[in-house]
């Protein structure tokens, strides 16, 4: 049994992944779970956002021809391609997510612990009740 007064990133949580599960703390996720920074962008996220709306070729071509704006696209793209083909599968955003996540958990009664999985479809993260961290 854990026994925390304050939350804290050394908090255990859970992640599952086809072949194995591995207890970790929140802070020790993201040795497990490498995330990318450039695909957490404000050029990326624009570039996502716009894409929806006028396509790819169109999103890719105002983003990248934006003079300074453009220079920060296409560095942020290349390194996300970069991070993509290494097998990223996360952003830096989605693990403050789960944080936050494992945070609310932590407020509730009985307190719930931050319980990730690694599916073909994507990353998903839910809370468990747990005993093993007493009040």
């Amino acid at each position: 049994m854990v026994s925390s007064e304050g939350f804290s990133l050394a908090l255990p949580c859970c992640l599952l992944t086809e072949d194995d599960v591995v207890c970790t703390s929140l802070v020790g996720l993201r040795g497990h779970l490498p995330c990318s920074v450039a695909l957490a962008s404000p050029a990326i996220e624009r570039f996502l956002a716009l894409k929806e709306e006028v396509g790819f070729d169109s999103a890719f071509a105002e983003c990248s021809s934006d003079n300074e704006d453009g220079r920060e696209f296409c560095q942020a793209w290349d390194e996300s391609q970069a991070d993509l083909a290494k097998g990223v599968l996360v952003t830096l955003n989605d693990l403050v997510a789960m944080v936050e996540q494992a945070r609310e958990g932590w407020k509730r009664s009985p307190r719930q612990l931050l319980v990730v999985a690694v599916e073909d479809s994507g990353v998903h993260s839910g809370l468990v009740p747990t005993d093993l961290i007493s009040r």
